[in-house]
């Protein structure tokens, strides 16, 4: 780097000489010519008032003098120019006094006689002198870097070493001979932190010896945030962590399987999760995955035959039968659930047939409505026990049956004008009052007259009274 500063600043230097050098030439010339016709302009003035007279001419050799005197002091500009602003600087990045006093003393008694020298207008003294200086500087220059370079190697090696006192005296006169380098700064408070490193690498030797490896991975990453270019103990952190992952993964999966053992569900499933942060891919952590989702369909199906016995008690069949059928959706293969869903199945059904037949008792007169009935309370007899509800609809079915076919009295009163007819059934005739006997049921009596309006009476004859009766007179004139 500095070879090249060097290189570049003698380049400048020769092309600033040559312009320079031309200018001067220039304006030299220019100044004779002046002064040549300044002298003729005068010569030439007194010839009016005198006799002409020849010019004076400069002699040659006091011109070459002058000229001579300005280029080498414009040559000592430059060289002095060059080592102000380009070298100098870089000397004072050296702590000269602390490397070579002699040689510190040197460059300043020679920066100060050159510049006496020029002050007396001895150019070609002062010259010869700030050459000497340039080299001086510039071989100083390059000394000391490449001793700062050499340092800065050494100081490295002893700092990989764990070496504190070699890496301090290294870095200490790396930064004497380039006391600005910012490279050797950094590495200076790095080998400050080498006793709190070596204190480091040694507690690393015990954890591996005690066989600690949390511990001995916790020094480690420790230690790589003071020396992150340690590629062994990357090396061995890796290691490390791949050892108490698998170490910690298959405890977290040991744990899970414990837990569900236990019946924690929700424990076995955080150690799962954990589990899963570790290594998410692993196959292990379907097994567990399988084994708790097992426990939660075992689970589900407790609570469903749990719903299933409590609405059994409560001989609510209709949640027995939802309950038991997300039962055989969680397992297909249950037979006694199977069994017991096709029971509740047929109870369900049952109290709702026997339920219509309540409900409309007098159409169990039609012997083919009767006779269905009749085999409906067959088919809930197996399940009376299972169901008191169905017991009790098959009881008051049984008795609605026999009711609603047992004929009823039924007295029919009128004033012995009117006839009186029961439609679909048979003829009453006329009568003051008369006694027949009908199933229970709707009837249509009708009566008629002559000369008056005939009348229509809908009667329901009860199937839970003894007898029943009824007044039918056509009174209504035409």
């Amino acid at each position: 780097m500095i070879t090249q500063k060097i290189a570049e600043a003698k380049l400048a230097k020769r092309k600033l000489f040559f312009k320079t050098l031309l200018i001067i030439v220039l304006l030299s010339l220019l100044s004779i010519g002046l002064m040549l016709w300044a002298s003729t302009f005068k010569n030439h003035s007194s010839q009016t008032d005198s006799e002409p007279s020849q010019p004076t001419v400069e002699p040659a050799g006091q011109a070459d003098n002058t000229l001579d005197n300005a280029a080498l002091r414009q040559r000592y500009i430059e060289a002095y120019s060059r080592f102000e602003n380009t070298l100098k600087p870089e000397l004072n990045k050296i702590d000269l006094q602390q490397w070579n006093a002699a040689l510190a003393e040197q460059l300043a008694s020679s920066e100060t006689m050159a510049i006496k020298q020029f002050g007396e207008a001895k150019y070609a003294q002062a010259n010869a002198t700030i050459d000497e200086l340039i080299k001086l500087a510039e071989k100083t220059i390059t000394d000391s870097q490449i001793q700062f370079d050499t340092a800065m190697q050494n100081a490295q090696q002893a700092f990989d070493e764990d070496d504190y006192q070699p890496a301090k005296l290294a870095i200490t006169k790396a930064l004497m001979l380039d006391t600005g380098s910012e490279q050797a700064q950094a590495l200076a408070e790095r080998i400050e932190q080498l006793p709190e490193i070596a204190s480091l690498v040694e507690q690393i030797k015990v954890a591996k010896v005690e066989n600690d490896p949390q511990t001995e991975l916790t020094l480690i990453n420790k230690l790589l945030t003071l020396t992150p270019e340690r590629e062994s103990y990357k090396q061995r952190a890796a290691e490390l962590q791949t050892a108490i992952n698998n170490k910690q993964f298959q405890s977290l999966l040991s744990q899970s399987y414990a837990a569900l053992e236990e019946e924690r569900l929700a424990v076995a499933k955080s150690m799962l999760n954990q589990a899963k942060n570790i290594y998410p891919n692993r196959s292990e952590l379907n097994d567990v995955n399988s084994a708790i989702q097992q426990y939660e369909k075992q689970q589900r199906v407790q609570d469903y035959l749990t719903h299933v016995a409590q609405a059994e008690a409560k001989d609510d069949w209709k949640t027995v039968k939802s309950n038991l059928e997300k039962v055989i959706n969680e397992q297909p293969n249950n037979k006694t659930a199977a069994d017991k869903l096709a029971a509740a199945n047929d109870i369900v059904s049952l109290n709702q047939t026997l339920e219509d037949y309540l409900k409309t008792p007098y159409r169990l007169t039609n012997t083919q409505l009767a006779e269905q009935a009749r085999s409906a309370i067959n088919q809930a007899a197996p399940y009376r026990q299972q169901s008191p509800s169905l017991a009790q609809q098959s009881q008051q079915l049984e008795q609605i049956l026999t009711a609603v076919n047992n004929p009823v009295p039924v007295e029919v009163r009128s004033d012995n004008q009117t006839y009186i007819l029961v439609r679909g059934v048979g003829n009453v005739g006329t009568t003051d009052s008369k006694v027949i006997q009908l199933k229970p049921g709707q009837y249509t009596f009708e009566g008629k007259r002559q000369g008056f309006k005939s009348k229509l009476v809908e009667v329901t004859i009860p199937y839970d009274v003894s007898r029943y009766s009824l007044t039918l007179v056509c009174d209504e004139p035409i």
